[in-house]
């Protein structure tokens, strides 16, 4: 049975006057997720009332934004623990003091501080050659690849649209809420990812952007010559920027290969060796140069398993018939 506190038993604990049992009856109710949007409007509330300090703005917002900057989810973590730390634990002194002053510096300093990006976003980032799974408090599940960011709401999907930005590359597993709240993927100002309910890649590096949709089906809202246009896709589609900023849609693609990295693993169907070489620069942090153009247009086909480039290069070099030279920091591939 779920428990029900007043706003004024909640303001007399953060007062200290609670008595034991409203005390546990507080903490008990805080526990509960669905009392997270109550409890960060009364909190605020109590604070604009009764603030529990008068800070130093300037130090005091120096002190929380580096607090906040500085919250970038390790990939080392396991993904539950990502998600449970993407939540406020209200319950130690540590995390109830720096939600307070949180609550008293937003009121203090007013609303231009509370529209900072630190203050609005939590990031989860990779490393080279790490992958991770970020699980949202909707129930959507987020594997994202090596060298990549994802951005999300801090104090969880209040609007009517559920945002988050990519750098880099991830497969999202969107859960359908009973709202029909649309679920939004942005890579950039010119390019977005709209869903219901679906399960989708998402590739946003420098060299390009494109979309491959296992289920359901997705809107892209993009910007080409100052005009905004939009492609519908449907299961099995794959959308690619060409250079001219359109979208080119391809039907009938093996979409379930576009995330076997998740695996470790890398399927390559006729695939240019200029492209593998960009692929292990972006996803291990590796250079590799080629010693002459001819080999940039060689294709390779295949299902390859490798935990890091330096396997990955033994297989491509081995299949080509190349050697694999060391020469500093950079890899060079050249022809037996």
């Amino acid at each position: 049975m779920k428990k029900i506190i007043s706003k004024y038993t909640l303001f007399e604990y953060l007062a200290g006057r609670a008595n034991p049992l409203e005390r546990q009856l507080v903490e008990d109710w805080i526990r509960d997720k669905d009392n997270t949007e109550t409890f960060s409007q009364w909190l605020m509330e109590y604070e604009t009332k009764s603030p529990q300090f008068v800070p130093d703005q300037d130090a005091a917002i120096k002190s929380l934004l580096h607090r906040l900057e500085t919250d970038i989810v390790p990939v080392a973590e396991p993904s539950r623990t990502a998600l449970e730390s993407a939540r406020p634990n209200f319950f130690s002194a540590r995390s109830n003091s720096f939600w307070l002053m949180a609550a008293s510096v937003t009121f203090v300093v007013g609303f231009g501080w509370w529209f900072r990006e630190p203050l609005q976003y939590k990031t989860y980032q990779t490393a080279y050659g790490q992958t991770t799974d970020v699980y949202l408090e909707d129930g959507s599940r987020v594997a994202l690849n090596s060298n990549s960011k994802l951005k999300v709401p801090r104090f969880g999907f209040d609007d009517e649209v559920r945002n988050v930005d990519l750098e880099g590359e991830a497969e999202f597993s969107v859960s359908h809420t009973i709202d029909n709240k649309r679920f939004v993927v942005k890579t950039s100002d010119n390019f977005q990812v709209e869903v219901l309910g679906t399960t989708f890649s998402v590739f946003a590096r420098p060299r390009g952007t494109k979309v491959a949709l296992k289920s359901g089906s997705v809107r892209i809202d993009y910007s080409q010559n100052n005009e905004r246009k939009e492609v519908m896709m449907e299961p099995g589609d794959l959308a690619v920027v060409d250079p001219a900023g359109a979208v080119q849609l391809a039907k009938k693609q093996d979409t379930n290969t576009f995330a076997t990295w998740k695996e470790q693993r890398y399927v390559f169907n006729a695939t240019a060796v200029r492209d593998i070489v960009a692929m292990i620069e972006e996803n291990f942090g590796q250079k590799v140069k080629l010693s002459n153009a001819e080999m940039a247009q060689r294709t390779i086909t295949g299902n390859f398993k490798t935990k890091n480039a330096d396997e990955l290069l033994k297989t491509v070099s081995e299949v080509l018939d190349m050697k694999v030279e060391q020469n500093g920091d950079t890899i060079l591939l050249k022809n037996q």
